[in-house]
């Protein structure tokens, strides 16, 4: 355990049934005018859209909706939205949506009140003057990034396109309106990527190099929860009760990323989601139990508490043994909720594997948070691995 550790959260969190509904108070308080940042395609599916717009029109708040972002957003989708709410006099921006929308609904509140471009602030500390107030909505159960100091973006400036972060404590939104109903309209397929996603999010902060009492006080009552309620989630997308559980295991993980940060999961999942087209937390997924496999040597007692966490049978094992069954814990789950275990081989060659792995030994932050130090071999033989080339160890 370290002995020394800082664990700071700014955010006001609101989590409940309709707690989207108290944007028109706690926009009231900070702004005249607010900027919404969302997806044309989600606006208008999610449940509670009307409430929403009645908050903030009884708080007499003026709002302009701006509906532009997709999955994978370019650094140049949140310098657009930022000219608008610069242009409309906007002095705080709410973000409605998945990851996506909230790290650009980020990215807006940057460019606002810093010099262009955005890029300028990719890595970590390089925000100057504090961005504009943020309120985020989460729509999806997996990011975390309502609760978290970091946003992602494609940078296509770089030859090939690679995923980056921008990472700053002035990144964490003001407040956090974290409303279980907004998960509702979610289909399958969304939802189990986002679950595997926040599950990765809770192992990869449970056996980072940076954990400490609280985060994995948070990390593995996340894991716990989404182990037995993820699965469930699936056969029953209206539970109302189920789909709370897993939005609160999804916000719980998000708070202990924002302390730890992650692993090398999240460093090789990237390559896959920019190069390939794989959806974030499917890439996570496909790599989680790989690079699990590959990093419970370090600290097998952890590891087995992990097991139990999963729901693995443990009592009566050595700790090896135990710490080997979180690898069954994680496989379960994956299979549970319809996930591949394996990338399809037609989508990735060896000497894309190559490249991508010496792109990932260039990551030394990331490299440095695993648990075990991985060299340019052993990123390679995790991707051969997930492509069903060698045997399971």
């Amino acid at each position: 355990m370290n002995s020394e550790f800082t664990f700071y959260l700014p955010t006001k969190v609101y989590f409940g049934e309709y707690a989207s509904t108290k944007v028109g108070e706690e926009t009231r308080k900070l702004s005249q005018k607010a900027l919404i940042v969302t997806d044309g395609n989600l606006i208008h599916k999610i449940r509670n859209k009307e409430k929403i717009e009645d908050s903030l029109n009884k708080a007499g708040v003026k709002t302009i909706l701006w509906e532009k972002v997709s999955s994978n957003p370019p650094l140049s989708i949140a310098e657009e939205g930022a000219e608008l709410a610069r242009k409309e006099k906007c002095d705080l921006i709410i973000g409605l949506g998945g990851g996506s929308v909230i790290d650009v609904a980020k990215g807006i509140s940057v460019i606002c009140t810093n010099p262009p471009p955005l890029s300028l602030y990719l890595g970590r500390d390089k925000i100057g003057k504090p961005p504009l107030p943020l309120i985020a909505i989460p729509t999806t159960a997996g990011t975390g990034s309502e609760v978290n100091p970091y946003a992602v973006f494609t940078n296509p400036k770089r030859n090939p396109p690679q995923k980056e972060i921008m990472a700053d404590s002035l990144l964490f939104p003001r407040v956090a309106l974290v409303d279980p109903q907004l998960t509702l309209s979610l289909p399958a397929s969304v939802t189990a990527d986002t679950g595997i996603d926040a599950l990765c999010h809770a192992i990869e902060s449970y056996t980072s190099n940076k954990s400490q009492p609280f985060s994995e006080m948070l990390a593995l009552e996340a894991i716990q929860i989404l182990a037995h309620y993820l699965p469930q989630v699936m056969r029953d997308l209206e539970n109302i009760e189920i789909r709370s559980y897993c939005l609160y295991a999804s916000l719980l993980a998000g708070i202990a990323i924002a302390q730890t940060g992650t692993t090398l999961i999240h460093g090789m999942g990237y390559k896959l989601t920019a190069r390939l087209g794989i959806t974030h937390g499917r890439a996570n997924g496909i790599l989680l139990p790989w690079v699990s496999e590959f990093n419970l040597q370090t600290n097998p007692l952890k590891y087995a508490l992990l097991a139990k966490s999963l729901g693995e049978e443990v009592k009566g094992q050595g700790q090896e043994e135990a710490a080997r069954r979180s690898v069954n814990g994680i496989r379960r789950i994956l299979a549970e909720v319809g996930l591949p275990e394996k990338l399809n081989r037609e989508e990735i060659r060896k000497h894309t594997i190559e490249e991508f792995a010496r792109e990932i030994m260039q990551n030394k932050r990331r490299l440095s948070n695993n648990p075990r130090l991985a060299t340019l071999e052993d990123v390679v033989g995790i991707y051969e691995k997930a492509l069903g080339n060698h045997k399971e160890s």
